[in-house]
């Protein structure tokens, strides 16, 4: 959430949060364990294109993949 906040807002940050784990997942981000969020990122791809912009997205994606494998 820290690195969507401040390109979307908090409110739009964890609404995007939530859709794409209820859409990809089927579940709230509540119920979501570390090893489903690969797939959470994967479905916040085609909500940041559109905010954001594909390149950025691009980018913020890899940097939430990078400070996940941190907490590995």
């Amino acid at each position: 959430m820290r690195h969507l906040e401040p390109l979307l807002g908090g409110f739009t940050a964890k609404m995007a949060i939530q859709t794409a784990a209820l859409r990809t997942l089927k579940r709230p981000p509540e119920q979501l364990k570390r090893e489903d969020l690969p797939q959470l990122l994967e479905g916040l791809k085609p909500m940041l294109n559109t905010f954001i912009g594909a390149l950025h997205a691009k980018v913020i994606l890899a940097e939430i993949s990078a400070s996940l494998e941190k907490l590995r």
